[in-house]
């Protein structure tokens, strides 16, 4: 019986047909050039005065490109990601609710144990 579920589920598969989650999903564009590269990002420490220690503790990251300021920030970690060890890259540009996102990742890293997964995401304004 278990089966027949794969064929029952295969013809609505096969028309593609957009579920609900698709359509929330932001635009997203594989055209990363507008993200701002990684020598113009700097980064400082941060500490988010919302969350106790160590989880709102990271880095804020900002950059100016295509005459635009961009922000982000991590939390939950020491590590800051522009340095070379990570290689960060961005790899995704997508727009939602009037803002554009560049997201960057890079190389995983495993320090005494500890797992090391880069992700960034700078934001501006449209």
């Amino acid at each position: 019986m278990i089966g027949l579920l794969p064929n029952v589920v295969s013809p609505f598969s096969a028309l593609s047909l957009p579920t609900a989650q698709d359509r929330t999903l932001p635009t997203q564009t594989t055209d990363t050039g507008q993200c701002p590269a990684i020598p113009d990002i700097q980064s400082k420490p941060y500490t988010d005065p919302d969350l106790p220690p160590p989880y709102g503790e990271g880095y804020q990251y900002t950059a100016t490109a295509n005459g635009k300021a961009w922000t982000g920030q991590t939390a939950g970690t020491n590590d800051d990601y522009l340095d070379p060890e990570y290689a960060l890259t961005a790899e995704a540009i997508n727009e939602q609710d009037g803002k554009v996102q560049c997201d960057y990742g890079g190389k995983r890293l495993i320090k005494n144990g500890v797992v090391a997964d880069p992700y960034l995401r700078l934001t501006t304004l449209k």
